[in-house]
């Protein structure tokens, strides 16, 4: 059906079934705020799972704050604070907040449904291919640039490559599948490319939101050295959204780059450190 507007949109059909693009536009300042919630949600919620970690694991810093304060300074103090079990308690937890929160927001803010961010039905076939193809290609671009960055400025191994080089063996190995390639890649679909991406697309060239929305992925990662080859991801998978309006498609790319990411960590991690 038609809908009335105002500046903030334009006339559109709403298309129930489809990704929110190819449906009614959505006002950027809400959008703005919903994203910078949703976000807030998922910082916060890592944080204080953190803070529940590390004082379960050393409960003598908690009434010691100058030794609180000596030990957070130590980035080696959160490698080896982050056992695998420890990183999922803290992924998983915040990675669902993340998810639920940019699924509840984008209901409230915009009536968008599950479907609208992506979340239609599950693809068969040749799209689950389609999306271990374009994880595979996406890790290769990146690799080369970030081959190309080693080369020009040295070896800046990303924080958690480092946490996930010093886990070991079967059960560490099946926490950090749960924590890297389920719980990250649906959540930040979810909030990345079908709410950013596709609150940008409806504004903007395709190219330019892909690019931008590449640029808040990599920033949203907190770590210089990785910046541009986790933006070359992120604006990958948003083309790969765009181009076959499922986010299942995207989730199966993200699963597959962080997965083979995972397993070169336990099988080589000499390459990391």
């Amino acid at each position: 059906m038609d809908i009335a507007t105002d500046h903030n949109t334009v006339t559109a059909k709403i298309v129930p079934n489809g990704p929110a693009f190819v449906g009614v536009r959505w006002s950027g300042w809400t959008l703005s705020a919903v994203a910078i919630l949703c976000f807030l949600a998922f910082f916060v919620t890592q944080v204080g799972l953190l803070f529940a970690v590390l004082f379960r694991s050393h409960p003598e810093l908690l009434g010691n704050p100058p030794l609180l304060v000596r030990d957070l300074a130590n980035p080696s103090f959160f490698i080896d604070l982050l056992t695998a079990k420890n990183l999922w308690i803290t992924s998983f937890g915040s990675e669902a907040v993340l998810a639920l929160t940019t699924i509840g927001m984008a209901q409230v803010a915009f009536r968008a449904t599950p479907q609208q961010l992506g979340l239609g039905a599950p693809p068969k076939g040749r799209w689950i291919l389609w999306g271990f193809g374009a994880g595979i290609a996406l890790i290769v671009a990146s690799s080369i640039v970030e081959t190309a960055i080693k080369a020009a400025f040295g070896s800046h191994p990303q924080p958690q490559a480092l946490v996930l080089a010093k886990h070991h063996g079967a059960v560490a190995f099946l926490f950090d599948l749960m924590s890297v390639s389920i719980a990250a890649p649906i959540a930040e679909e979810i909030f990345f490319r079908g709410l950013i991406f596709g609150g940008l697309v409806q504004r903007m060239s395709p190219a330019i939101a892909m690019a931008i929305s590449g640029a808040l992925f990599g920033a949203a990662h907190l770590d210089l050295w990785s910046f541009l080859p986790i933006c070359v991801i992120g604006a990958g998978l948003a083309w790969t959204y765009y181009a076959t309006r499922s986010l299942w498609v995207n989730i199966v790319a993200h699963a597959t780059v962080n997965t083979i990411s995972l397993a070169v960590a336990y099988a080589f991690p000499q390459f990391i450190k």
